[in-house]
């Protein structure tokens, strides 16, 4: 056997590599109770309406002090714009008047994909209404020195819950010296960390990969597409992570779980994005219900499988999608056929792996796996792509049959929570041509069954370079004879046998994988063929 792929992750300690920008999962996964400011008020809140030069004290789990004296530096329609006293320019800080000005006019009237629409904006029509816990409909932004130089911002929920009832706001927490350091990416994280509040405000239990997967889309909307650029690129070379948020989260999670819901945006309109906010269902089943609110077809399995396609079919407009720019995952190609079972992995459910058989010509797959797999072809010919779905069985093997192709590549997605290996066969065959057409005489051949899978009837053909004694029978996956096609002394040439999926008694075979057996003298010959009722 060829091990091929791998496709399994290092362990690595709990966010003990560097992240993408946001803390708000993070948090989550602390354990609870969290340290919380039970009597360790520093100041008397402001119960006046709030102003430029208003004090107040925030809580963020964050800081040594857990509570993060802040002076409001900024006013707009829809939020408030406070900075950590210790970061003000005027203190020896990195912030200054001019910096939460640029912050207040980003995200309360343009921003690089609006001229005319700021971050609240966007967010709100792309997402919904944002939560209200403390009675002002203005968003509390807080620049502070977040003492993490993983993170750049965060949403924090368990502020809303917060046993002192003045420090429940809500709040979009930003890093300060990010703000002046890191510009496009602490801007981002802005639009990121406001869908966080918005989607949290809807939905409190939602999916993480779901969460985050819109939080990046939001960056998105503002017009700071991939505000960290290592996630995408990360993602498309180890597509095999799929899209479920693990505890030990990298960059590549946030590029894959950002590109599924910028594809379904784009496939489905920003109206599709809104429900799926709104969906009390989680995951999957909120992509789910998000489709039949909208009263289209489609559900999550097959939005996900068009995504899988489209992250290697990109320049196909059928599949691909904006947000790739041109890029495609990785693939791993093989040269050399006829291979007898390779071996793949696909660490993580969602995921995919893209197998490439580059080189021109007829070429059959072998699939086989348990049930936890879907497997497609995409062939190139004459310049033009075509997707193909592998017909896989009840037990998880299937064929697949390309003729006269320039390339094929196998994509193979896991579906399932159990199960991460897969196999691959692959071979060259002689073209069988159905109509009119035959089998290139002159040689021993068994050539693939027509059509492949099948629902009703399949033409099997062969070619004999002599006249010979000949046995041609269809095997279950027990190793069982199921038919004897044909058998006696058969001339030189092509020839074609018809299997209309009966056994002996004539009764209907079960969907499956069967095996095409030909014995022709000392030789022996097998092809699969795959039956679906």
């Amino acid at each position: 056997m060829v091990v091929l792929l791998v496709g399994l992750l290092l362990a690595l300690p709990a966010w003990s590599q560097p992240l993408s920008h946001c803390a708000t999962q993070y948090l989550k996964s602390l354990p609870l109770p969290r340290p919380l400011p039970v009597g360790k008020i520093g100041a008397v809140q402001q119960t006046a309406p709030v102003a430029v030069g208003t004090p107040l004290t925030f809580y963020s789990a964050f800081s040594s002090q857990l509570l993060v004296p802040a002076t409001c530096r900024y006013v707009g329609e829809h939020s408030y714009i406070f900075v950590e006293d210790s970061q003000w320019a005027g203190a020896g800080g990195p912030v200054a008047q001019r910096d939460v000005d640029t912050l207040g006019v980003l995200f309360e009237q343009h921003t690089p994909a609006d001229a005319q629409r700021g971050i609240y904006a966007l967010d709100v029509e792309a997402f919904g209404e944002p939560p209200d816990v403390d009675g002002d409909p203005r968003i509390f932004i807080l620049v502070l020195d977040i003492e993490d130089d993983r993170f750049i911002g965060f949403f924090d929920s368990a502020v809303a819950t917060l046993p002192l009832p003045e420090y429940r706001r809500d709040t979009i927490y930003l890093d300060a010296p990010a703000l002046r350091q890191q510009p496009y990416l602490a801007r981002g994280t802005l639009a990121h960390e406001f869908q966080h509040l918005i989607h949290w405000g809807q939905d409190k239990d939602e999916d993480t990969w779901v969460d985050e997967g819109l939080a990046g889309y939001a960056e998105e909307v503002a017009g700071y597409p991939e505000a960290d650029p290592s996630a995408v690129p990360a993602f498309l070379r180890s597509p095999e992570v799929g899209l479920l948020w693990p505890t030990q989260a990298q960059a590549y999670n946030y590029g894959g779980t950002y590109l599924f819901m910028s594809y379904l945006a784009q496939r489905q309109g920003k109206d599709f994005i809104r429900q799926l906010v709104a969906q009390s269902r989680n995951g999957a089943f909120g992509v789910d219900e998000a489709f039949r609110s909208q009263g289209v077809d489609g559900d999550f399995l097959s939005a996900w499988g068009g995504w899988v396609a489209g992250n290697y079919a990109g320049a196909d407009p059928r599949y691909g999608y904006e947000a790739l720019k041109g890029r495609r995952v990785r693939v791993q190609p093989v040269r050399d056929l006829p291979i007898e079972e390779i071996e793949g992995q696909v660490s993580g459910r969602w995921g995919a792996q893209y197998v490439s058989f580059p080189e021109a010509g007829n070429i059959e797959i072998d699939f086989s796996s348990d049930s936890q797999f879907q497997a497609w072809a995409y062939a190139w010919q004459g310049g033009q792509g075509q997707l193909q779905e592998a017909g896989l069985d009840e037990t998880g093997h299937g064929v697949l049959a390309a003729e006269g192709v320039d390339s094929l590549t196998v994509i193979v997605g896991r579906t399932g929570a159990q199960g991460r290996s897969f196999l691959l066969s692959a071979r060259y065959f002689i073209p069988t041509l159905v109509e009119g057409r035959e089998v290139l005489p002159g040689q021993l051949q068994l050539g693939a069954g027509y059509p492949n899978p099948f629902n009703g009837s399949a033409q099997i053909l062969f070619s004999l370079a002599a006249a010979t004694e000949v046995e041609l029978a269809v095997y279950n996956s027990l190793g069982q004879r199921l038919r004897l096609l044909q058998a006696g002394r058969v001339s030189s040439g092509a020839h074609q046998v018809a299997w209309d999926g009966r056994d002996e008694r004539g009764v209907q075979a079960g969907s499956g994988t069967y095996t095409m057996v030909l014995q022709a003298g000392q030789v022996r010959l097998s092809r699969r063929l795959s039956l679906l009722k």
